[in-house]
């Protein structure tokens, strides 16, 4: 299973964060962000979803509370559960030199998938299950060679990331033919910028940064595949005229995102360069 701190490395190529030019400090928080967020975030957006999805119900925030409250505690003891066994299994058996790094990778790919469909099962939320089996499998697996364990897991999971890339351009055709209001527009152009950096920098005070060090990290954070999954599960729960809303919203997001990020990543790393080379 990818450990949620190298989550990002290799789903997202085109951030900067990647990018040697740019220091590694900023670069090894945007790569523990890429990973956490998804998990932090995910009971957030149920809670929204179950507040705002059902219509013929008269929803508050205590009854959201009270549906998405409950799923995320299922979660969170299933994926540590789940995660916490399977690591103790594999290194009894590790040690007892019954496995080989074939069997291990394989196992790696099970995690998620197992504490998803055993979350789901039980009403949970299967993603922040899988997040968390990721995280107990990190630090209860003992392993010189936990690398070489992710290969085969984070080789799926960059295939499966292509593969939604390409769903997603068909997205893109199907919304912006019906084309999209200018508030839109306006949002999305927001999110990509204000609404993420001020809030970055303003939470890295405290931190021995850089004033540029912190513009970069909200500036290059980590957008696309998660927005994507969390558009289409709006886009799934919701109805008719907010679905739509939903979806458009996402798209041009993530559309605004690949065009304003992937364009301008390389030449912030390239200018910052030339401001940190000595003179």
């Amino acid at each position: 299973m990818v450990h949620p701190a190298r989550a990002g490395t290799r789903r997202d190529a085109r951030r900067g964060d990647c990018d040697k030019r740019i220091p590694v400090r900023v670069r090894n928080i945007l790569n523990v962000e890429s990973g956490y967020n998804d998990g932090i975030v995910s009971p957030i957006i149920i809670f929204a979803l179950v507040l705002a999805g059902d219509l013929t119900q008269d929803h508050t925030p205590l009854s959201a509370l009270a549906t998405a409250g409950p799923a995320a505690l299922k979660a969170l003891l299933t994926g540590a559960g789940f995660g916490a066994a399977l690591a103790f299994l594999t290194n009894r058996a590790d040690a007892a030199r019954l496995m080989n790094l074939q069997s291990k990778r394989l196992i790696m790919v099970a995690a998620p998938l197992g504490s998803y469909a055993l979350s789901v099962a039980i009403d949970g939320n299967g993603f922040v299950a899988a997040f968390v089996c990721g995280f107990v499998i990190h630090r209860v697996r003992r392993t010189e060679e936990h690398a070489r364990e992710l290969e085969l897991i984070e080789d799926i999971g960059f295939l499966l990331t292509v593969i939604m890339w390409f769903a997603f351009g068909a997205t893109v055709v199907y919304t912006l033919w019906y084309g999209a209001d200018w508030r839109l527009w306006l949002f999305s152009a927001a999110v990509l910028t204000i609404v993420r950096i001020i809030p970055v920098m303003l939470s890295l005070i405290a931190y021995r940064l850089t004033p540029i060090e912190n513009f970069l990290i909200g500036w290059l954070g980590p957008r696309g595949t998660t927005s994507i999954v969390f558009g289409l599960l709006a886009f799934n729960k919701l109805q008719n005229h907010h679905a739509d809303l939903a979806l458009t919203t996402m798209v041009i997001t993530v559309l605004g995102s690949v065009l304003l990020h992937g364009l301008g990543s390389p030449l912030t790393a390239r200018r910052y360069r030339r401001k940190a080379a000595p003179s």
